[in-house]
């Protein structure tokens, strides 16, 4: 903590997320990540290199626990892991998504594509913004207590187009199919 109470980030880390598959990559995402303790910080910029309009769903709430199916439409993802080391790949993870109307989801995943969970309690925000080819945003959260370890492993991701679909990742698989839900491709979110 800084003097006057604010949160001091460690420096921060960017990257540019790769498009999964062969296929030209109509948008450039940029990402921004920082951490400090458990609070964690994601500013992202989408920039689309055509005019076809964002892909969304007003039916969508503001409700982070009731937007199943958000991953849809157009949406920014990242994955939280707390390792207690570099190894622990079983260990649980937090799943945020927002789309570019600012509809936020979240989820425990304990396996993936098996358990999963509503987080008990989450304190997380999220703001957009919308101009011409650029959609930019942050996201904010602190770590759930559901989420135990001192290593940060994650990814951050991105859903986008109505079709084809294009997806996009820190670490994209291998496999023809697109699958973020793969602890063994998340990356240390940490300094190292």
């Amino acid at each position: 903590m800084g003097k006057s109470g604010e949160i001091r980030y460690a420096p921060s880390m960017q990257a540019y997320l790769k498009k999964h598959g062969p296929v030209t990559a109509n948008h450039t995402i940029k990402v921004d990540w920082k951490r400090e303790g458990l609070s964690f910080v994601l500013d992202f910029t989408v920039h689309k290199r055509n005019a076809i309009p964002w892909h969304t769903d007003p039916v969508f709430t503001q409700d982070w626990g009731k937007n199943w199916g958000l991953w849809n439409k157009d949406v920014m993802e990242v994955f939280l892991q707390l390792r207690q080391n570099p190894n622990d790949l079983k260990a649980p993870y937090l799943e945020i998504q927002v789309s570019p109307l600012n509809q936020p989801f979240a989820l425990i995943i304990v396996e993936p594509r098996k358990t999963f969970h509503a987080p008990k309690i989450l304190n997380f925000h999220s703001r957009v913004s919308l101009e011409d080819k650029n959609w930019t945003g942050r996201i904010e959260l602190t770590l759930p207590n559901e989420l135990k370890g001192s290593l940060l492993y994650g990814g951050c991701y991105s859903c986008l187009s109505e079709g084809p679909r294009e997806f996009y990742a820190l670490e994209p698989n291998p496999e023809a199919n697109p699958d973020f839900h793969r602890p063994e491709l998340f990356i240390p979110l940490d300094e190292q």
